[in-house]
C-alpha cells in the first residue's frame, strides 16, 4: 500500500484538534444541562452548534439557539480584572466585523462560548449589539468569568433563549376569534383563561357550527343566551346533546363545565377530571400525548377552582396532585399556581411560594402564549402578596400583571358597570329603586371576569369582580324581597324578625356566603350592617351560621370575624358558644392562628370585637369560660388599647354567669393597677349583686375616684357628700371647658362633664350648680360634643328643673325655634344638636308640638342625613302621643322607607303607649315589632325598658323575647337595675 493511498500518513493540525475537542466538550456541557446540542458540520455559517432549549424537566421548549465555540489558550489572552486584581473575564476580539454582524443580526439568539481546555470549563456571552464594542480596528465582546455552561446558569441562559421570541399580535383579533386563532392543542386552555380569542364575535352570525372549544369559551364569557341562539339558528345539535356519553372528550368537558358554571353543579366536572388523571406510570411507559396533558390540566384546574371556591381545600389538593408531574410546561405551571393557592389557604406558606416560583419559571419561555403570561402574572402577584414588606418589588409585579388577560377582564368589568350605571340612572329617573331593573347580561359579564381570573389563579381580581357582582345582587334581591315582603307582611308571624324565605332571601344568603369565602370584607360589612338593621336579617343569620363551621383560611379569616362582629347576636346558643371559643382561643394564644392563616390584621383587635357581639347570644356556661379567660390574661395585657378591650369584655359578661368567680374578680379588681379596669371589674360584680364590691365602689366615690363614679349605676346611689364632691369636680371641668372654648381650644374625648353635672344636680338639688350647665348649653363657642349630652339629660327631666334654670333655658327659644348652637364638625353630625335642642324646647314647653312636627316633615323631604336628623327628633314626640295629629303622623312614619325613621317612630309610639291603644297604633307597633330586620324591634325593646307592666307591654315583651337577635331578646327582658349614668343608645342608631 502506498503512503498516500488512504491518507493514513497525514497529520491533523493542532488548531483542528483543539477546536474539535472544544466543540465536543461544549456539547457535553449543554447535554448536562438537559439541552439538545446539534453540531453544524455541513455549512460554514459562523455557527458551530444549534441548541435545542429544554427546561429543567427536559421538556423541549420549541426554542432554538446558535453558538460559536472558541477553544484553546489563545482565546484567553486578554483577561479583565476588578480593583482587587481578581479576574472577571476575557475579551474576545476580531478585526473583521463580519462575524459580529452576522451573529447580532441572526434570527436566533447567539452565544459565543469560550472553552478552557486546562480546566475543561466553558464560558459564554450573549452576542447583542449592546454587548459588542468597537476597538477602532475591529470589534470585541466581554465573556464574564461567572457565566459558565453549567446548571447554575440555567435560568440566565433561558432568559437569553427567549429574547428573540415574538409575542403574538393581539390588536384587531376580536372579530377573528375562534378555535383556530391559536395553535392546535392550546385552544382549550385559551377558552378558559382568555376566551376573547376563542369565543366567536356576536356579529359573525349564529348560523355557524361551533367547535367545542368555542362553546366552552362562550360559557366562560357568560354568554349563555348566545349558546341558545347557536342551537336555534345554527347547525349545533351537539350543544344540546353534549353530555358524559359524547365520544369527543371536549364536548363532554363542555357539558360538565356548563353544569358547573350555569347550574352550580360541578360534580360532573370533578368526575371528568378524576377520570382524566393518569394511573401510576408503569416501567418504560412513554410520555403522554399533548392532547392528554391539555385535557388533564384543564379538567383538574377547573375542578380544583370550584372546590377551592367552596372551601373544599383537601379535595382540591388531592385533585391537583393527581394530575402528576409530567404535564407539558404551561399546563404544569397552571396546575402549580393552583396548588400554591390551595397550600397557602391551608397555611403552608413555604410550599405555596415554592410552587408559585416554579410556575413562574416554567412559563418564562412562553412569551408567545397569552395564557402563559396570564399564569405567570398570577404567580408574580401571588409571590408579591405573600412577601414581606422588605422583599416586595411593586414595579416588577405591576409589569408582570399588566397582561392581555388582565386588559380583557378589565374591559369586561367596564362593560358590565356601564350597563349597571345606565340601568341605575333610568331607575332614578323613574323614581324607582336602583335594583328594580337588574341586568342579567351585565351580571354574567362580572361572573365571567371572576371565572377567568379564578381559573388563571389571580385571586385579587377574582375577588374584586365577585364583590362588584355581589353588590348588584344584594341591591337587586333586597329590593325584590322588600316588594314581596310588603305584600305578604302579617302581624301574625309567630317569631318576630322571621318571614317566609323565598328565592330572594336565599339569593342574599348565597351572595353573603360567597363574599365571606372570597374575603370581600368591606362589601360584606356594608351588606350585613344594612340587612341586619333593615332586613331581611334571616339571610345574614344563615351566613353567619355557615361561617362558624367553615374552615379558617387566609382569605376568609377577616370576613369570618367581620360576620361575627356585625351579626354574632343572630347565632343560636350552641353556635354562639362555638364561635366564642374560637375568639377565646385567638385571644389566649394567637400564634397557631397566625401561622395558619397569615392574617394582615390585628388578631387581638378583631377577635375582641367579634367576641363582644357573640356574647349576648352565648350561654351562661360560655360567659363563665370568658370570665375565666379574662382573669387569666389580665396580668399579661397592660396598656392601651389592650386594657380598654378587656374593660369592654368585662362589662359584657352576664352577671348570672360570673357569680362563681366573684372572689377572683374582687381580688383582680382591688389589685389591678389600672383604675379604669379596677372600677369596671367592680361594676361587673355589682351587677351580679355583690354587696362587698358595691361598698368598695362607693368608698372610692367618696374619695373622688372618677373611674369609680363612672361605674355607679345611678347618681341616686351616691351619698350626699359623694354627690357634692362629684358636682364640685364636674363644675370645675365645665368652667375649664368654657375658658378653653373662648380660647378656640376644644379637647375631645373623656368625660361628658356637663351631662354628669346636670344628672347630679337633679339628684342632689341642695348642692346643685345649674349656672355652669346652662352656660355650657347656651354658649355658642362650646363644641356641640360638649353640650349635646347635657341637653338630652335636661330634656328627660325638664319637669324637675328649678324655675330660674328653666327660665334661663327658655331664653334659647325666644323665636319659637331653638337658638342653641355650638362649634360643629369635630365629631358626629351637625344635625345632632339641632334635634336635641328641639326636643329640649318641647320638654320645656318653649316649642309647641306643631312646630316640631313641621320641622320633622320638612327634614323628611330632604337628604338622607336630614331624614336621619328627623328620626332623632321624632323620638322627642313620645310625650305627645295623646295628640291625634302626632299619633297619626307617628303611625305613618312606622312605614317610612328609611329604617332609622321607622325605628324612631316605633320608639315614640311605644314609649307613649297607654292601656287600650287605638287599633291603628296597636297594629303599627305590632307590625314594627315583627319587622324582618333588627333595628326597629330593638328600638321598641328599648322603649319598653322600665315602662309600667301593662298587658300591652307584656305582650310586646313576650313577642320580642322570641326574636332572632340576642340583642333584641336581651333588651326586651326587664332588669331590676336602674339605668346607669352612661348615655342610653338612641333608638335610631343602636346597637
Amino acid at each position: 500500500m502506498s503512503e498516500g493511498g488512504c491518507g493514513m500518513g497525514m497529520r491533523g493540525s493542532e488548531q483542528e484538534q483543539t477546536g474539535g475537542a472544544g466543540v465536543s466538550r461544549v456539547i457535553a456541557d449543554f447535554t448536562d444541562l438537559g439541552w439538545g446540542p446539534v453540531e453544524n458540520t455541513r455549512h460554514d455559517l459562523g455557527i458551530d452548534l444549534f441548541l435545542q432549549v429544554r427546561d429543567e424537566r427536559r421538556f423541549d421548549r420549541i426554542i432554538l439557539m446558535a453558538a460559536q465555540v472558541k477553544s484553546g489558550p489563545s482565546y484567553f489572552g486578554a483577561p479583565t480584572s476588578d480593583d482587587q486584581g481578581t479576574c472577571t473575564g476575557w475579551w474576545y476580539a476580531e478585526s473583521d466585523a463580519r462575524h459580529f454582524e452576522d451573529w447580532v443580526q441572526h434570527a436566533l439568539p447567539h452565544l459565543l462560548v469560550m472553552h478552557d481546555d486546562a480546566t475543561r470549563t466553558s464560558y459564554w456571552a450573549h452576542v447583542t449589539k449592546e454587548a459588542v464594542q468597537s476597538t477602532g480596528d475591529g470589534f470585541k465582546i466581554h465573556v464574564p468569568i461567572h457565566q459558565k455552561v453549567e446548571p447554575s446558569s440555567r435560568d440566565t441562559l433561558l432568559e437569553v433563549a427567549t429574547s428573540a421570541k415574538q409575542q403574538p399580535v393581539l390588536q384587531g383579533t376580536s372579530f377573528a376569534a375562534g378555535a383556530r386563532a391559536v395553535a392546535p392543542g392550546r385552544a382549550l386552555r385559551h377558552a378558559l383563561l382568555t376566551p376573547r380569542l376563542i369565543a366567536p364575535h356576536r356579529n359573525t352570525s349564529f348560523e355557524r357550527t361551533l367547535a367545542p372549544e368555542e362553546a366552552i369559551a362562550l360559557v366562560t364569557q357568560g354568554r349563555v343566551q348566545d349558546l341558545k341562539w347557536y342551537i336555534e339558528k345554527g347547525s349545533n345539535p351537539q350543544l344540546a346533546g353534549a353530555d358524559s356519553r359524547s365520544r369527543l372528550w371536549e364536548w363532554r368537558f363542555f357539558s360538565a363545565y356548563h353544569d358547573a358554571v350555569v347550574d352550580s353543579n360541578f360534580q360532573p366536572l370533578l368526575d371528568l377530571a378524576r377520570d382524566a388523571c393518569p394511573a401510576p406510570p408503569t416501567p418504560g411507559e412513554r410520555k403522554r400525548k399533548p392532547e392528554q396533558t391539555h385535557r388533564i390540566a384543564a379538567s383538574v384546574v377547573t375542578g380544583a377552582a370550584f372546590l377551592t371556591a367552596t372551601e373544599r381545600l383537601e379535595e382540591a389538593e388531592a385533585l391537583l396532585e393527581a394530575a402528576g408531574e409530567d404535564l407539558l410546561p404551561i399546563d404544569q405551571a397552571w396546575v402549580l399556581i393552583h396548588r400554591a393557592i390551595v397550600m397557602s389557604e391551608q397555611g403552608d406558606l413555604d410550599t405555596s411560594r415554592r410552587l408559585a416560583a416554579e410556575a413562574q419559571r416554567s412559563v418564562a419561555l412562553d412569551l408567545d402564549d397569552v395564557t402563559a403570561t396570564a399564569i405567570g402574572a398570577s404567580a408574580a402577584d401571588f409571590l408579591f402578596r405573600t412577601s414581606g414588606l422588605e422583599a416586595k418589588d411593586l414595579g416588577a409585579t405591576m409589569t408582570a400583571v399588566d397582561t392581555a388577560a388582565s386588559w380583557w377582564r378589565s374591559q369586561t368589568v367596564a362593560w358590565a358597570l356601564e350597563e349597571h350605571e345606565e340601568k341605575a340612572f333610568r331607575a332614578w329617573g323613574e323614581c324607582e329603586d336602583p335594583g328594580t331593573w337588574p341586568s342579567e347580561e351585565a351580571q354574567n359579564r362580572l361572573l365571567s371576569a371572576w371565572l377567568s381570573a379564578s381559573l388563571a389563579g389571580t385571586r385579587g381580581p377574582a375577588a374584586a369582580a365577585l364583590a362588584q357582582h355581589a353588590r348588584h345582587e344584594v341591591i337587586q334581591h333586597e329590593a325584590a324581597w322588600r316588594n314581596d315582603a310588603a305584600v305578604e307582611l302579617s302581624v301574625q308571624h309567630s317569631q318576630p324578625g322571621q318571614v317566609p324565605t323565598g328565592p330572594h332571601a336565599r339569593g342574599l344568603e348565597d351572595t353573603l356566603d360567597e363574599l365571606r369565602r372570597y374575603g370581600c370584607t368591606k362589601t360584606l360589612q356594608i351588606a350585613v350592617q344594612r340587612l341586619w338593621a333593615a332586613g331581611p336579617a334571616s339571610p345574614v343569620q344563615a351566613a353567619v351560621q355557615r361561617s362558624v363551621t367553615a374552615p379558617w383560611t387566609h382569605t376568609n379569616a377577616p370576613t369570618k370575624l367581620a360576620l361575627l362582629r356585625h351579626a354574632g347576636d343572630l347565632l343560636p346558643p350552641e353556635l354562639a358558644d362555638q364561635a366564642g371559643r374560637h375568639c377565646l382561643a385567638l385571644l389566649a394564644d394567637p400564634a397557631p392562628f397566625a401561622q395558619r392563616v397569615r392574617p394582615t390584621f390585628s388578631i387581638d383587635h378583631y377577635a375582641h370585637r367579634a367576641l363582644w357581639r357573640v356574647l349576648p347570644a352565648a350561654t351562661d356556661a360560655f360567659h363563665a369560660e370568658a370570665a375565666d379567660m379574662l382573669l387569666r390574661i389580665l396580668p399579661d395585657r397592660p396598656g392601651e388599647p389592650a386594657e380598654t378591650d378587656l374593660i369592654n369584655l368585662a362589662t359584657l359578661l352576664r352577671p348570672s354567669a360570673v357569680a362563681a368567680f366573684s372572689d377572683h374578680l374582687r381580688a383582680a379588681a382591688t389589685g389591678h393597677s389600672n383604675p379604669s379596669m379596677s372600677a369596671a371589674l367592680l361594676g361587673v360584680l355589682i351587677a351580679s349583686g355583690d354587696s362587698t364590691a358595691e361598698a368598695e365602689l362607693l368608698r372610692r366615690t367618696e374619695a373622688g375616684d372618677i373611674d369609680a363614679i363612672g361605674e355607679v349605676r345611678s347618681p341616686a346611689d351616691l351619698s350626699p357628700s359623694a354627690g357634692q364632691r362629684v358636682i364640685d369636680l364636674a363644675e370645675t371641668h365645665c368652667q375649664q371647658q368654657l375658658d378653653d372654648a373662648h380660647q378656640n381650644s376644644w379637647g375631645l374625648g373623656g368625660w361628658d362633664w356637663a351631662r354628669l353635672l346636670a344628672l347630679c344636680n337633679f339628684f342632689f338639688p341642695e348642692h346643685a350648680r345649674w349656672d355652669s350647665v346652662i352656660d355650657i348649653v347656651l354658649d355658642p363657642q362650646v363644641a356641640q360634643e360638649h353640650k349635646a349630652g347635657a341637653v338630652r339629660a335636661l330634656t328627660t327631666r325638664a319637669d324637675q328643673l328649678p324655675a330660674p334654670a328653666a327660665t334661663r333655658l327658655r331664653a334659647g327659644f325666644e323665636t319659637g325655634l331653638p337658638r342653641i348652637r355650638g362649634v360643629a364638625g369635630l365629631i358626629g353630625e351637625a344635625g345632632d344638636l339641632t334635634e336635641a335642642a328641639f326636643a329640649l324646647g318641647l320638654a320645656l314647653g318653649a316649642i309647641d308640638s306643631t312646630t316640631a312636627l313641621h320641622r320633622i316633615l320638612t327634614w323628611l323631604r330632604g337628604s338622607a342625613s336630614q331624614r336621619r336628623s328627623a328620626a332623632h327628633l321624632v323620638t322627642a314626640l313620645s310625650h305627645h302621643t295623646d295628640d291625634p295629629v302626632i299619633q297619626g303622623t307617628l303611625v305613618a312614619l312606622t312605614g317610612d322607607p328609611q329604617y332609622q325613621v321607622r325605628a324612631a317612630a316605633a320608639f315614640s309610639l311605644t314609649r307613649g303607649l297607654q292601656e287600650n291603644p287605638t287599633p291603628a297604633v296597636e297594629a303599627a307597633i305590632a307590625t314594627a315589632a315583627h319587622e324582618p330586620g333588627c333595628r326597629v324591634p330593638l328600638a321598641i325593646a328599648h322603649a319598653l325598658d322600665h315602662l309600667s307592666a301593662l298587658e300591652t307591654h307584656r305582650t310586646l315583651r313576650n313577642a320580642l323575647r322570641q326574636h332572632m337577635s340576642a340583642l333584641v331578646r336581651s333588651a326586651a327582658t326587664p332588669t331590676s337595675s336602674p339605668p346607669s349614668t352612661t348615655n342610653t343608645p338612641h333608638p335610631a342608631t343602636t346597637p
